[in-house]
C-alpha cells in the first residue's frame, strides 16, 4: 500500500508543468545575481503598477496580467506603459497585497522579457512582457539595496 502510495505521489509530482517550477537555465531554484539578470533580460525597469486583470479557473490556466508604468529604465527601450503576464502557480510572480488587491502603493524591480508563453495560447496577453526568472532578482523596489541600485546603474551606463 505505501509503495502505491509513493508510486502515486511521484507521478502526481511529475506531472507539474516545468513552467509552474523555479527553473533558471536548467538548475532549480538557481540563486541569480542582479549582473546575470541584467545580461539575460532585454529589458530592466523600476515599474509602477497602475492596475491588474485576474483570470481564476478550476479548469484551466489561473493568471494575472498587470498593468505598469516605467519609473526608470535601466536596459532596453521600454514603452512608458506595458502588461506583464503571470500564471498563478508555483512559479508566479504576484505584485499583489497580502489580501490578493493589486499593489498599487508600491514600486518594483523587473527583469523582463518578451517570450514565456506562446502567443496562440494567449491571445489576452499577447504582447505582455513575462519575468525572466519569478524566484530571482525581481522584487518589491524598497527591498533593493544601496548595493544593487549603484549596481544597476553601473550596469546601465557599461551597456
Amino acid at each position: 500500500m505505501v509503495r502505491k502510495l509513493v508510486c502515486a505521489g511521484l507521478l502526481l509530482m511529475w506531472s507539474i508543468p516545468a513552467s509552474a517550477l523555479c527553473i533558471y537555465h536548467g538548475v532549480d531554484n538557481a540563486k541569480t545575481s542582479i549582473v546575470r539578470e541584467f545580461h539575460d533580460a532585454k529589458w530592466v525597469v523600476r515599474a509602477h503598477v497602475i492596475s491588474a486583470d485576474y483570470h481564476w479557473s478550476d479548469e484551466d490556466a489561473s493568471w494575472t496580467l498587470y498593468h505598469l508604468k516605467v519609473v526608470k529604465s535601466y536596459k532596453g527601450k521600454l514603452r512608458t506603459r506595458f502588461a506583464f503576464f503571470t500564471e498563478r502557480n508555483s512559479g508566479g510572480f504576484y505584485m499583489d497585497y497580502a489580501g490578493g488587491a493589486p499593489d498599487l502603493d508600491r514600486d518594483y524591480l523587473l527583469f523582463l522579457v518578451s517570450d514565456g508563453w506562446s502567443k496562440a495560447d494567449r491571445p489576452f496577453a499577447k504582447d505582455a512582457l513575462w519575468i525572466n526568472y519569478n524566484c530571482g532578482q525581481s522584487k518589491v523596489w524598497n527591498e533593493v539595496s544601496a548595493h544593487e541600485a549603484a549596481e544597476l546603474v553601473t550596469l546601465s551606463q557599461v551597456r
